[in-house]
């Protein structure tokens, strides 16, 4: 057979195989029976539910700070003296009451010293009253009484009054002006020897022993208020817009009960750069009930009860989305519902936006989806 007819017998042969093995494969496939698609219902995911209620929430910034005594004094001496011994001494927690005296200091020489001058000036009126009788008879009646007034032993009485610049000069060039305001000079720097209460209060510290020398503007001690307290808190910016002055604050102590109670009585108008917070004062009294546990220095946290949000709802922060929303269960699906934040604390936000009665999403799902099929099961109570 021919070379060339022998290679085109092998070439139809090879096509005739293969077209057969093409036949018996499209039949095969044929053959087999497709498989029915069915779609298997999702279950519905159960889910914790809450109430929605609206209502007056009143907003309660939380707020931390040391108690400070609104009336405080730190005490100097004016006077070189000696701190007196006996009676109700100058010592730390001794108590005072507004006009008693806190210290005293030795006057007992000044004290003389000063009886010596009202001597010598009373002998200098004296024997100017002859003249004055003479060249100002309308005015001796008042002299002789100024006169017949001064007591050594207690303050000048007041000058009569000079009517004429020819009695000013008298009365200059006799000594009795110079006399008498030297006089006064030295009764004001008498009365620096004592130092009495301003207020009610309490002696928190002290510098000096009774007994012991005092020089002049030396530090002396402290004189705190115990009726009157302030305490002074960082508050955050967020929380700065609430707040008003004459807000009402409650502070307890760390067992939880009751310490302190007043109003907002200062805020400032700058805010920290660095912590981003203002600082609120607080003007504070003892709560009803306790017995002296408001005390100068203590730590107390407490709340800020600022003015309530009308038609509001109180939700936990972890149900609350990125994006401003919350899950609602509406039928058997979730939707999501826009709230208006006017509030947030450190647990939970006062929001504005939900309907009286809607069902909330009251747990976080990290799969939850607008449509997704829920089942209520329980509801954890209104809030």
């Amino acid at each position: 057979m021919h070379p060339t007819l022998s290679l085109v017998l092998r070439f139809i042969a090879g096509l005739a195989i293969l077209a057969v093995g093409l036949f018996v494969m499209n039949s095969l496939i044929a053959m087999k029976t497709e498989m029915p698609i069915s779609d298997r219902p999702v279950p519905a995911r159960p889910v914790r539910t809450v109430q929605s209620t609206l209502g007056e929430l009143v907003p309660n910034t939380p707020v931390e700070g040391r108690v400070e005594a609104l009336n405080r004094l730190d005490l100097f001496t004016e006077v070189n003296g000696v701190l007196t011994l006996g009676g109700k001494e100058f010592r730390e927690g001794t108590s005072f009451k507004k006009g008693e005296v806190i210290l005293r200091l030795d006057d007992s020489e000044p004290k003389a010293a000063l009886v010596s001058q009202r001597s010598q000036f009373l002998q200098t009126v004296s024997v100017s009253l002859a003249d004055l009788q003479v060249d100002f008879p309308e005015d001796w009646a008042d002299w002789e009484q100024f006169a017949q007034s001064i007591e050594v032993d207690q303050s000048l009485p007041e000058l009569p009054e000079i009517d004429s610049q020819r009695e000013k000069l008298f009365t200059a060039n006799r000594g009795i002006l110079s006399g008498y305001y030297a006089i006064r000079s030295t009764e004001e720097r008498l009365s620096k020897y004592e130092v009495t209460a301003p207020f009610d209060g309490i002696v928190s510290s002290t510098a000096v022993r009774p007994g012991s020398l005092v020089r002049a503007g030396q530090p002396v001690g402290s004189f705190v208020g115990m009726k009157d307290f302030e305490i002074k808190t960082a508050v955050h910016a967020r929380f700065l817009p609430t707040i008003r002055k004459g807000d009402r604050v409650e502070f307890h102590g760390e067992d939880g009960e009751a310490v302190a109670s007043g109003t907002v009585a200062r805020i400032s108008p700058n805010v920290d750069i660095q912590s981003q917070s203002a600082t609120v004062y607080c003007s504070v009294r003892q709560a009803s009930g306790e017995n002296a546990s408001l005390r100068d220095g203590r730590y107390l946290s407490g709340q800020i009860h600022s003015a309530p949000f009308p038609e509001a709802s109180r939700v936990n922060n972890e149900w609350i989305q990125a994006d401003q929303t919350v899950f609602l269960v509406v039928g058997d699906e979730l939707k999501r519902q826009p709230v208006e934040v006017v509030f947030g604390s450190r647990t939970t936000s006062i929001v504005r936006g939900l309907e009286p009665g809607s069902l909330l999403l009251a747990e976080v799902l990290s799969s939850a989806f607008e449509g997704m099929k829920v089942a209520a099961i329980e509801e954890i109570g209104a809030n």
